[in-house]
Parts: structure tokens; C-alpha cells; sequence
């Protein structure tokens, strides 16, 4: 007994000397490195020793045995080390948001466990510390951060220093952006975070309590764009040539939210999203030239799989392919619920259908820098079912003819980001492959309202409306059934982000309008992955 409790007082007391070397070294290291706001990456980059020996006691600390606050500490000053390390890894560079996974993906052993930065920030910190004033001490490596500070963060003076930067932050006018109207903007971590903040009253409320001289706790505040331009020293400009004179854009920001993400969001380099959208449409009754049909039950079952990804470091071009997968089924005399399981027979025949309908390779751009709301996405559907079409053997599944698709996006977040407003229109050109075919050009638009009431909940509202044109150059004329048609489609959704990669989607569907086209109900579901 007495040797374990040597043994356990020998952990404890080198743990405590081990601890107190890593806070000398690092108040010694961001001495060196850290001039006014900014950090000498290049100065560092030059001479890592120092920095690589930091990050080997970060993975070698044991902070079961630390006590508080020396814990709490020695987690705050791995965040900022191990951001700086990062950098460092990855020089020259102009943002943290030009590496891929930087905050959500690459992993670090962290006294013994691998985490990413996410898991630092969010697991063994906030949720342990329950502590705001941590948001302001944590340093993203981008200029949008609270400032970093040319010294450590040691256990003796930690609330002090905790206290301070949180004043300081309250009273900096650039990070609290007082306007000439008398509005105030805010950084997006209190909007990020807001839940922390909130905890006894107002976001302004928890801001009055820091500030010298209080704003009116009643008034809401904006919030402006976040800058992640990297909060490097002049010094530490690259002279190699690999990086251009314009800071960092932000361009595709949004991306990495997936609460504002969007058909139009575009992905960095190196980021993926993969999309499963499956959606059941089925109709019963349907308008032809002015008569109404009605009697039967037309059901088709689509499963898209959507993979983008991004190739360009500022967010401007991502390229992905497209999938369709499609079972349909039809029976005559039934328009009953029941009949849409035909859908599911999945088999080749006059009532049923299932294959591979389309393929379609496709690009992504954000073609205005200064517009960066504004995108467009252009793809080629190729139709690879035979007899897509059908004939007296086999149902309908899809068009047979060349589609050459292009849409048009367009999203504003507003009332302090809790709610979004995106428009799509698009062209659709449908181009006959024979003789007896006549082309198509549908002109679908589409605006969806959402609105945030969570940082996790989205519930949105959309409506669409879909006229359609016919080109008949044929001499005799075409025999094609299709004639110039429109339809009108609301809905309205739900989505649920379960963390900042993954989601899903729910959206329910009425066609309640249509000339020449069916009237039907669609149900969809999407399941959305983000690879950073």
C-alpha cells in the first residue's frame, strides 16, 4: 500500500513539474512570436524547435492529474498552440480556411486522445467550463478572432486574464462595431455560440456587462462578415511567389454552415459534399388539353446521389457528377395509396419500371467575385435506361433526349441570420434525338424562405413554378405527346443538423396547378455529408 501511494504522489508531483514547464516554455514562446495582434509564421517556420517540443507535451500531458485551473489553462494554451502549428504545417498560406479540415477534421493527440480543434473547443472546454469568456481567449488564427496575446495563460492569473480579454473585447470598436445610426454590429461568435451567452439574459446583456460604457440591452444587434484573413506579422509574408497580394476572400463561407448551405453553396478546395436525396412523387388525376383524367396512380421513385467537390482555394469552382436512380410504376384503374408500392416492384415491364435513368457530370461557379450570394451550376444529363421513354412493353422512366441543364442561385441571410431567403431559375433545354421528337425548354423558378428558430432546426417554405416550351422544326409535323405545358408546385420542409457535417431533410410537396401536366404529392428525403 505504501508503494502504490508513492507511486501515485510520484505521478502527481511530476505531472505538476511537467505542467509547469509547458506553461514557462509557452509564456516563452509566445513572447517571441506574437508582435502586437499578429503572429511571425515565417519567423517560425524558420525555427520550429521550440513550437514542435510544445506540441510533444501537449500530447504527453496527463490532465487527469492536473488540478484546476492549471487543466483549463493548459487546454486554452493547446488550442492556440495547436493552431499555430497548423499554420505552420501548411506555409504559406493567406487563412485557416485555406487547409482543408482544419478545424474539423484533423486530428491531434491531445494528452493521450485524438481530437480535432472542434472537439477541443466544443467537448473539453466549453462544455465542460460552461464559461463565456473562453470564446475570447481562443484564437482562431484569423483576424476576426479576439486578439492574441504575446504571453501564456497561466493557472495564477487565468480569471484574471480571462476577465480582461473579455473587456476587451467588449470595448474594442472593431470587434463591437458601433454605427453611425446608432445600430450596433457584433462578430458572428455571438451568433455561432449563441447559446452560451444567453444563459442570463440578452447577447447585449452579457456584452453591458464588460463594457465601460453599456448599450441599450433592448436593441438587437447584426452581425458582420467574419474576416478570416490570417492574423500573421508583415514579417511573415511569403516572398516566394505562391501566394497573391489580396487577402483572404471569404468566398463560400457558408458552406461550412450547414444550417445556410444551400443547392448554390460552394465548397474549398478539397471539400466534398455527398447527397443522398430520395423523393416519392405520385400523382392521380392530371390536365390534358383542358379535360381532367383522374383514376389511376402514377408513382415515381427517385434516389439522387449528388457528390461536388471543390478545386479552387477561394471557393469559386467545385465540379460533381449525379446519379438518378428511379423505379416507377403506374396501375390504371386504382388511384389508391396503396398502388404506390409499384414504384418498388422493380421490375421492366408495361406497369413497371427500375434502372439507372440519368448521369450527369456538372460545374459549379461563382462567376462575380463581388457577388458572392450569386451562383450558377451547369450539368448534361446522359440518359443511359433503354427505351426510356417506353413503348407497348415497357413504362415510362425517363426523357430521351439530350439535357443540357443550367441554374441560377441566389441566397441572403437576414433579421440577424435567423432567416434566408434563396431563388433559383433555371434553364432546361431538352434537345430531340429524332425525327419524331420535339425539343423542350422548361423554365422552372423557385424561392424558398427558411428560418432558424435553433442553431440545429431550420423550417422553410417554398413554391415553384414551372412553365414549359415546344420547338417543333419537323416537316411533317412531330408526333410527340408533349405540347406546351406548366405546372405549380408548394412545400414546405424541415431540416435537422446533427453536427457541422452531417444533416438531413424533409420536404413535402403539393402540385395543386397544372396545364397539359399531372397534379400529385411528392415526399422527400435528403441526407446531406460534408467531407472537409
Amino acid at each position: 500500500m505504501n508503494k502504490f501511494l508513492l507511486s501515485i504522489l510520484f505521478l502527481i508531483s511530476s505531472t505538476a513539474v511537467h505542467s509547469q514547464d509547458f506553461f514557462a516554455k509557452s509564456d516563452a514562446f509566445f513572447k517571441s512570436n506574437v508582435l502586437g495582434k499578429t503572429v511571425n509564421y515565417q519567423q517560425i517556420k524558420a525555427n520550429p524547435a521550440s513550437l514542435n517540443a510544445l506540441v510533444k507535451s501537449i500530447e504527453e500531458m496527463n490532465v487527469d492529474q492536473l488540478a484546476e485551473p492549471n487543466r483549463k489553462a493548459f487546454l486554452i494554451n493547446s488550442y492556440n498552440l495547436l493552431v499555430i502549428h497548423q499554420v505552420v504545417k501548411n506555409w504559406p498560406t493567406n487563412s485557416v480556411m485555406e487547409i482543408p479540415g482544419f478545424f474539423e477534421s484533423n486530428k491531434f493527440e491531445i494528452a493521450g486522445k485524438k481530437m480535432t480543434l472542434n472537439d477541443l473547443e466544443n467537448d473539453e472546454i466549453r462544455k465542460v467550463y460552461n464559461d463565456p469568456r473562453v470564446h475570447f481567449v481562443l484564437v482562431c488564427g484569423a483576424k476576426g478572432c479576439p486578439p492574441i496575446i504575446n504571453r501564456a495563460y497561466l493557472p495564477s492569473t487565468l480569471d484574471k486574464q480571462l476577465t480582461e480579454q473579455t473587456k476587451k473585447a467588449m470595448n474594442d470598436p472593431i470587434f463591437i462595431q458601433e454605427q453611425a445610426d446608432g445600430t450596433v454590429k457584433i462578430s458572428e461568435i455571438f451568433n455561432w455560440y449563441r447559446e452560451d451567452f444567453v444563459a442570463n439574459g440578452t447577447v447585449m446583456e452579457y456584452i453591458n456587462s464588460y463594457r465601460s460604457t453599456p448599450r441599450n440591452a433592448e436593441q438587437k444587434p447584426k452581425y458582420y462578415s467574419y474576416d478570416w484573413t490570417l492574423n500573421k506579422t508583415a514579417s511573415s509574408t511569403s516572398n516566394s511567389g505562391e501566394l497573391g497580394n489580396e487577402p483572404f476572400d471569404p468566398a463560400g463561407e457558408q458552406s461550412l454552415n450547414l444550417q445556410t448551405y444551400t443547392a448554390g453553396s460552394l465548397l474549398k478546395k478539397g471539400q466534398i459534399d455527398a447527397t443522398l436525396f430520395n423523393s416519392i412523387y405520385t400523382e392521380n388525376e392530371n390536365n390534358w388539353q383542358g379535360t381532367n383524367f383522374n383514376g389511376y396512380r402514377t408513382t415515381f421513385a427517385t434516389s439522387l446521389v449528388q457528390v461536388i467537390y471543390g478545386v479552387s482555394k477561394n471557393a469559386r469552382i467545385n465540379l460533381g457528377l449525379d446519379v438518378s436512380l428511379r423505379g416507377t410504376g403506374r396501375s390504371a384503374n386504382d388511384p389508391s395509396y396503396s398502388q404506390i408500392g409499384r414504384a418498388f416492384d422493380f421490375q421492366n415491364n408495361d406497369s413497371t419500371r427500375v434502372g439507372i435513368s440519368y448521369i450527369a457530370p456538372k460545374i459549379r461557379i461563382q462567376p462575380f467575385k463581388e457577388v458572392k450570394e450569386f451562383t450558377l451550376q451547369s450539368s448534361y444529363n446522359i440518359v443511359t435506361s433503354a427505351n426510356p421513354e417506353g413503348n407497348a412493353n415497357f413504362l415510362w422512366i425517363e426523357w430521351d433526349r439530350h439535357v443540357w441543364w443550367t441554374q441560377f442561385f441566389y441566397a441572403k441571410t437576414f433579421f440577424n441570420d435567423y432567416m434566408q431567403i434563396f431563388a433559383e431559375a433555371d434553364l432546361l433545354f431538352r434537345f430531340a434525338k429524332r425525327p419524331a421528337q420535339v425539343s423542350h425548354v422548361d423554365l422552372p423558378a423557385s424561392i424558398f424562405l427558411s428560418y432558424f428558430p435553433t442553431k440545429k432546426i431550420t423550417f422553410y417554405g417554398m413554391i415553384q413554378h414551372t412553365p414549359r416550351f415546344v420547338l417543333n422544326a419537323q416537316e411533317p409535323p412531330a408526333t410527340d405527346w408533349v405540347i406546351d405545358a406548366n405546372f405549380t408546385q408548394a412545400g414546405l420542409g424541415f431540416k435537422y443538423q446533427f453536427t457541422s457535417k452531417f444533416n438531413i431533410e424533409l420536404l413535402y410537396g403539393n402540385f395543386f396547378n397544372a396545364k397539359n401536366a399531372g397534379l400529385g404529392e411528392s415526399y422527400n428525403l435528403g441526407i446531406k455529408y460534408i467531407l472537409f
